[in-house]
């Protein structure tokens, strides 16, 4: 089980009666991840804390922050699971911490672009979702590397936390998107392709619609797309009229993207855009486990 699967898994066991089975659940099975992201962390002490478990919550925080020397946010500790330990010195002492971290990180965090070299016909560019990076793309998009593909990957400057990062909303996220394809010719490819997870997804839409960047194809995996609520017509004019074909995949129990998908995909028929959408049962806010397949049969 990957992190994604296990922190989805967890918050679908979050119901009327509280957050104590999501609670067990998680401890249960952390042993089957490798290491615990900040992420996983800042699950362990919201859930302890709402689960009348204030010592537990703090000292999740302690091991975090104290020993393991992560930090957050700090719009991550106005969340109002951490109520019940806000007061608490402790909370005080290792949420200070934490914000000099942030500060200090946030001095020198840039963009981060893996391409160097031109090295097949067509360059697929992957964009993470919120509170991943790089790494968590890669672990995924690798699958999908075959002769004449080329797979390289965005990382955000807008920080989350501890080495996660974030496209906001209403950031600069396409204009690092677009400033990293002009550190490229893209005229060495015969096509281009930008893909995404989540809030990359939001990001790339942004770029297109705003005529920041350019590409043949994108694929939108579990796609958290805001922007369609003000901006549908326009963004559809714009992939109409440069001809984009996509890719949506989406899950079937995703209660982040599902309605979001229905929506862009209902204006796609009624347009007549170039949008596969496939929706997947069972799936949340993740990838499916044929996302290779699924992803080759669309290139």
């Amino acid at each position: 089980m990957n992190e994604i699967k296990l922190l989805n898994d967890t918050l679908e066991l979050i119901g009327d009666d509280g957050t104590a089975k999501a609670y067990e659940y998680l401890l249960s099975n952390l042993g089957q991840i490798d290491n615990r992201s900040s992420q996983v962390y800042n699950f362990l002490y919201c859930l302890a804390a709402t689960s009348g478990k204030q010592g537990e919550a703090l000292d999740w925080m302690e091991e975090a922050i104290m020993e393991k020397g992560l930090w957050y946010r700090p719009e991550v500790y106005e969340d109002e699971d951490l109520d019940s330990i806000r007061e608490d010195n402790r909370f005080k002492e290792y949420t200070s911490l934490s914000l000099a971290r942030y500060l200090e990180a946030s001095k020198t965090v840039e963009t981060e672009f893996t391409w160097r070299e031109l090295k097949e016909n067509t360059l697929i560019v992957v964009l993470h979702g919120n509170q991943q990076n790089n790494v968590i793309s890669k672990s995924h998009w690798s699958e999908i590397e075959r002769p004449g593909t080329q797979v390289e990957y965005l990382q955000s400057h807008e920080i989350d936390s501890y080495q996660l990062y974030r496209w906001e909303d209403d950031g600069d996220g396409p204009s690092q998107l677009k400033n990293a394809l002009h550190t490229i010719d893209i005229s060495q490819y015969a096509s281009i392709i930008l893909a995404g997870f989540s809030a990359g997804c939001n990001t790339i839409l942004r770029a297109l619609k705003s005529g920041l960047v350019e590409c043949d194809k994108i694929i939108l995996q579990s796609p958290w797309i805001p922007m369609i609520e003000n901006e549908m017509d326009d963004l559809i004019d714009v992939l109409l009229n440069k001809e984009i074909e996509i890719l949506m995949v989406c899950g079937q129990n995703d209660e982040v993207s599902l309605s979001q998908c229905l929506e862009f995909d209902k204006k796609a028929k009624e347009t007549g855009l170039n949008c596969k959408t496939i929706l997947i049962d069972g799936l949340g806010h993740e990838y499916p486990d044929n996302f290779k397949e699924i992803v080759s049969e669309f290139l």
